[in-house]
């Protein structure tokens, strides 16, 4: 599919990522829970089309999938309470036109991804706690579902090393999900480098904000 391109009042380099932010990733495994990245990603095709009603409406969508899963999940709850805020706000904006430029949206959706990775590797540990290997396993391969979208809301292309990284944490999630023995320092190990790779690219892409 090609990329979606803007009203000639945005530049042409303002393009919808269609390629890198499908609808919804093959790798992706389904929870119990909507996922707010799709609504997101519709919002973004609406946008970009110039109806900003149907845009805020998808938003809407997505806050309430977060909504959702924060109360699903006690874990991680100020940095989901805060994305939902800056949603809010967005969808307003969009609402009553008040947006010049996809970047804002893109940014918007890339903290909301970025909170998403962190609840859902607090709830994996949870999980393998409870002795839900196979349901921690869903978890974590949701946190790098998010955090490839952290990546491609900001079109970040990532290094050889942060590649491999998430590459690991995906077979990591899926020996979870078929019982293999992970061990405590294992996981453990993995989930401080996500969380550590989270932070960097938080530096990175809003450098005056810091991690939350």
């Amino acid at each position: 599919m090609g990329a979606v391109i803007l009203s000639a009042c945005q530049s042409k380099q303002e393009k919808v990522l269609h390629e890198a932010v499908p609808v919804s990733s093959k790798s992706e495994i389904t929870l119990s829970e909507t996922q707010p990245d799709e609504q997101f990603w519709l919002a973004l095709e609406s946008y970009a089309k110039g109806d900003n009603k149907e845009s805020a409406g998808f938003i809407d969508d997505g806050i309430a999938a977060m909504e959702k899963i924060a109360d699903s999940h006690d874990a991680n709850r100020k940095a989901i309470d805060h994305s939902i805020a800056q949603l809010k706000t967005l969808a307003s904006k969009v609402a009553n036109n008040q947006v010049s430029s996809i970047t804002e949206l893109n940014k918007a959706f890339g903290n909301a991804a970025q909170s998403l990775a962190h609840l859902r590797l607090r709830v994996t540990e949870i999980e393998f706690f409870k002795k839900s290997e196979e349901l921690a396993g869903t978890h974590l391969q949701s946190a790098v579902d998010h955090a490839n979208r952290y990546m491609q809301f900001h079109k970040y292309t990532p290094s050889e090393e942060e590649h491999a990284l998430l590459t690991d944490t995906q077979e990591l999630s899926k020996r979870l999900e078929k019982g293999d023995n992970v061990s405590e320092e294992e996981l453990k190990v993995n989930i401080k480098n996500i969380d550590s790779l989270l932070v960097n690219w938080e530096t990175r892409f809003n450098p005056a904000q810091g991690h939350r």
